[in-house]
């Protein structure tokens, strides 16, 4: 018998400084306004120097746990994903010391850039349906601003990040949880590999980054793929689009965002305005932009909300997407 996983509990936090969009044009030697009118970005949040993606994805870790009373000695698993730490030992084990887990309770990374954290969702799903665990955190952190810094990129591609974390406690359904919480339903992934070249980042040799950024190429792919994504959750599910509460995504910025939402015919403000106050949070974008959405006040009859799609792309271009539903 498969068990179903309900998504317990959520929280989200964003680096603690409020930057202005015009003084990161300043910063990275933009014209002012460049950020604000092109891409739609008024603010970004950026970590302060005592935080990093170690103490943002544990202050969103403990609320989560918090939030249903769930002590961490409950949990089975830490699956952590993140586009900006780097360092050993691996974010997952570093939320495992410091959250004070128990020493058989598991750790793992996956990878995908901004689809991390569907990915990290689809692998904690798999293991509460297969019986091999009952309660897993699920937890994104990204901190690019002490990685993309003037000088080392462009700004029309350092200056788009941000700084944020996200933390969702899923459990087995038999196990306790909230009256109204959310089942998690498919998820799916794929990779369109002939847009891989649209941007490629690596190291410099001198401490710089090599960014190979096509932006218009980019843009167009995305809104492409991004639209198929979310057509395919609305086929697959038998859920129509007009009904959701509410769409967890990838936002490279809100101008993409709000072209988006007017090809599928959808309001705008279904879409939470992660990017247009954050900046693109990597793989935390989805992850804030979910807890956004699980906080915000449902529509229709209060005892029902309705679902919720989540749609995300990754450099390669890896593309995911699958929903959650009301229980």
């Amino acid at each position: 018998m498969i068990t179903a996983v309900i998504l317990a509990s959520s929280y989200a936090v964003v680096g603690s400084r409020k930057i202005p969009s015009e003084e990161i044009d300043r910063a990275f030697g933009m014209p002012p306004g460049k950020l604000r009118n092109r891409a739609g970005i008024e603010s970004l949040a950026y970590a302060a120097e005592d935080e990093n993606e170690l103490t943002l994805g544990a202050r969103a870790a403990r609320q989560a746990l918090h939030a249903v009373a769930c002590a961490a000695p409950e949990l089975d698993w830490i699956i952590a994903t993140s586009e900006t730490h780097r360092s050993y030992p691996s974010l997952a084990a570093q939320l495992h010391s410091l959250l004070l887990v128990r020493e058989t309770c598991g750790a793992l990374d996956v990878g995908g850039a901004c689809l991390g954290l569907l990915n990290g969702l689809a692998v904690a799903q798999g293991l509460i349906a297969s019986g091999q665990a009952r309660s897993i955190l699920v937890v994104s952190s990204d901190v690019h601003s002490t990685i993309f810094k003037p000088g080392r990129v462009a700004g029309e591609f350092g200056g788009l990040f941000g700084d944020g974390a996200s933390a969702f406690l899923l459990r087995a359904k038999n196990a306790t949880v909230p009256q109204q919480a959310y089942a998690l339903g498919e998820f799916f992934f794929g990779c369109a590999g002939q847009h891989a070249g649209a941007i490629r980042v690596s190291d410099g040799l001198d401490g710089g980054i090599n960014v190979h950024f096509d932006g218009e190429a980019l843009s167009r792919a995305a809104i492409t793929r991004m639209e198929k994504v979310i057509l395919d959750v609305e086929l697959r599910s038998g859920l129509a689009r007009a009904s959701v509460r509410g769409l967890a995504t990838h936002q490279p910025n809100p101008r993409l965002v709000n072209l988006l939402a007017r090809q599928l015919e959808l309001p705008a403000d279904k879409f939470p305005a992660v990017a247009r106050t954050f900046g693109n949070l990597g793989s935390s974008t989805c992850g804030v932009a979910l807890d956004a959405i699980l906080r915000s006040a449902p529509s229709g009859a209060p005892d029902r909300p309705g679902p919720i799609f989540l749609a995300s792309l990754g450099p390669g271009l890896l593309f995911g997407g699958g929903w959650l539903v009301a229980v």
